[in-house]
Protein backbone atom coordinates (compact mmCIF):
# COMPACT_ATOMS: atom_id res chain seq x y z
CA UNK A 1 0.00 0.00 0.00
CA UNK A 2 2.89 2.57 0.90
CA UNK A 3 4.77 2.12 -2.34
CA UNK A 4 1.64 2.07 -4.54
CA UNK A 5 1.76 6.12 -4.07
CA UNK A 6 5.00 6.27 -5.33
CA UNK A 7 4.80 4.12 -8.30
CA UNK A 8 2.84 5.17 -11.12
CA UNK A 9 2.13 2.35 -13.83
CA UNK A 10 3.62 1.95 -16.94
CA UNK A 11 0.45 3.21 -19.14
CA UNK A 12 0.36 6.75 -17.39
CA UNK A 13 4.09 7.05 -17.10
CA UNK A 14 3.92 6.92 -21.34
CA UNK A 15 1.63 8.99 -21.88
CA UNK A 16 2.87 11.92 -19.64
CA UNK A 17 6.30 11.34 -21.32
CA UNK A 18 4.54 11.15 -24.93
CA UNK A 19 2.20 14.88 -24.10
CA UNK A 20 5.70 16.66 -23.03
CA UNK A 21 7.61 16.13 -25.89
CA UNK A 22 4.63 16.65 -28.88
CA UNK A 23 4.56 20.30 -27.48
CA UNK A 24 8.17 20.83 -27.26
CA UNK A 25 8.20 19.53 -30.65
CA UNK A 26 5.43 22.10 -31.60
CA UNK A 27 7.19 24.87 -29.81
CA UNK A 28 10.52 24.30 -31.95
CA UNK A 29 8.93 23.91 -35.33
CA UNK A 30 7.07 27.57 -34.72
CA UNK A 31 10.12 29.26 -33.85
CA UNK A 32 12.74 27.72 -36.75
CA UNK A 33 9.94 29.07 -39.06
CA UNK A 34 9.72 32.34 -37.97
CA UNK A 35 13.27 33.19 -36.99
CA UNK A 36 14.60 33.15 -40.48
CA UNK A 37 12.51 35.26 -42.04
CA UNK A 38 12.83 38.03 -39.31
CA UNK A 39 16.77 37.79 -39.39
CA UNK A 40 16.16 38.23 -43.50
CA UNK A 41 13.76 41.28 -43.12
CA UNK A 42 16.65 43.25 -40.42
CA UNK A 43 19.44 42.36 -42.72
CA UNK A 44 18.00 44.01 -45.38
CA UNK A 45 17.03 47.24 -43.83
CA UNK A 46 19.39 48.22 -41.28
CA UNK A 47 23.11 48.76 -42.41
CA UNK A 48 26.36 48.93 -40.63
CA UNK A 49 28.31 52.36 -40.02
CA UNK A 50 31.52 53.23 -38.34
CA UNK A 51 32.18 56.53 -36.67
CA UNK A 52 35.82 58.13 -36.11
CA UNK A 53 36.75 61.12 -34.60
CA UNK A 54 38.78 63.53 -36.60
CA UNK A 55 40.31 65.15 -33.70
CA UNK A 56 44.02 63.33 -33.17
CA UNK A 57 43.49 63.52 -29.71
CA UNK A 58 40.24 62.76 -29.19
CA UNK A 59 40.14 58.97 -31.23
CA UNK A 60 36.60 58.03 -30.42
CA UNK A 61 35.26 55.70 -32.36
CA UNK A 62 31.70 53.65 -32.63
CA UNK A 63 29.55 51.35 -34.55
CA UNK A 64 26.28 51.89 -35.02
CA UNK A 65 23.46 49.67 -36.91
CA UNK A 66 20.69 51.44 -37.99
CA UNK A 67 18.45 52.31 -41.00
CA UNK A 68 19.48 55.92 -40.96
CA UNK A 69 22.13 58.24 -38.89
CA UNK A 70 20.99 61.09 -36.44
CA UNK A 71 22.69 64.68 -36.03
CA UNK A 72 23.29 63.13 -32.66
CA UNK A 73 24.86 60.55 -33.87
CA UNK A 74 27.33 62.13 -36.18
CA UNK A 75 28.81 64.59 -33.12
CA UNK A 76 31.37 63.30 -30.96
CA UNK A 77 30.23 62.73 -26.98
CA UNK A 78 33.54 63.67 -25.67
CA UNK A 79 34.76 66.83 -27.99
CA UNK A 80 31.88 67.65 -29.60
CA UNK A 81 33.36 67.80 -33.11
CA UNK A 82 31.95 66.02 -36.33
CA UNK A 83 32.58 62.53 -37.07
CA UNK A 84 33.65 61.40 -40.22
CA UNK A 85 31.23 58.48 -41.46
CA UNK A 86 32.31 54.59 -43.49
CA UNK A 87 29.40 52.36 -44.23
CA UNK A 88 30.06 48.75 -44.32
Amino acid sequence: MGLDKWLKSDDIAKESTKKKESSIKAKRSKGEQIQPKELETQSIKLTKYVLVCPNAKCKYQKTIIKKQITDEDKTCPRCKTKMKIKEL
